[in-house]
């Protein structure tokens, strides 16, 4: 036995053993590991492409406003046109829903204002600068109205009657931007297939109408880009969709 110098020599020294902690240190490893792993695979996998929300090859098929399908000569639509700024111009109301459809190759502003019998203001249904093709829904207690035309272009203003228009066969399918008003439709059911793409700030809502004055019911609203497919039972025997978006929208009406 070799005696080392220091303190004497303790045989419990002998019966002394370390703890064990290579269990704990195994555990440690393996976390660590399936750690740095997830992070290699963050920064190495390729990201997923994110689905269209309007096919490119479906921008194509971008069009102006709806207009409803009314022949030229029907009792059903009330069309001026003029290349200043008037007043006095007479509409008739039917006192049911009804569809400002505006255009106006203007350089500046381009505005209407329309006046009850009375003389007093009505409606502001447009107010904007430069080129303009806006479709709008008028909802007016039956009567004859005066509209003031303020524009520095060529301007048309028409004023459609829907009630006598045809169903919408189906499927259909419109892609615009802006506002439109779409149908009729047939209820009491409905399956419609939505996509709008905007930018920051946007919105995007589609409204029912039963063709009356009545408020529509506002069944969708989104203030990003989207893509969904509605559902609805129990609606109007015949409908409108009065749709707004400040972008790219596309609908597609199934049943």
């Amino acid at each position: 036995m070799i005696l080392r110098k220091g303190r004497p020599y303790d045989p419990a020294w002998d019966a002394w053993q370390p703890r064990r902690r290579w269990p704990g240190v195994v555990a440690s490893a393996i976390v660590v590991s399936g750690f740095l792993g997830a992070v290699a695979f963050h920064y190495t996998s390729k990201p997923t492409t994110a689905p269209s929300v309007i096919p490119p090859s479906s921008l194509g098929q971008l069009r102006m406003p709806y207009f409803p399908p009314v022949s030229p000569t029907s009792h059903d639509l009330q069309q001026v046109s003029g290349k200043k700024s008037t007043s006095g111009v007479q509409f008739n109301t039917t006192g049911k829903l009804m569809i400002w459809y505006f255009q106006c190759r203007c350089v500046a502003n381009f505005g209407i204002i329309v006046h009850n019998s009375s003389g007093s203001v009505l409606d502001v249904p447009v107010n904007s600068v430069g080129r303009t093709v806006l479709a709008v829904p008028a909802y007016y207690a039956k009567s004859k109205l005066s509209v003031s035309v303020i524009a520095d272009g060529e301007w048309t203003v028409s004023l459609v009657d829907p009630s006598n228009l045809h169903t919408q066969s189906l499927p259909f399918e419109f892609i615009s931007a802006g506002q439109s008003v779409l149908g009729p439709f047939a209820g009491p059911n409905m399956e419609v297939a939505m996509g709008f793409l905007a930018g920051i700030g946007h919105h995007f809502t589609m409204s029912i109408s039963d063709g009356s004055t009545a408020t529509p019911t506002l069944v969708a609203f989104e203030s990003q880009a989207f893509t969904r497919t509605l559902v609805k039972s129990k609606l109007p025997p015949r409908f409108f969709l009065i749709i707004n978006g400040d972008g790219f929208w596309q609908v597609k009406v199934k049943k």
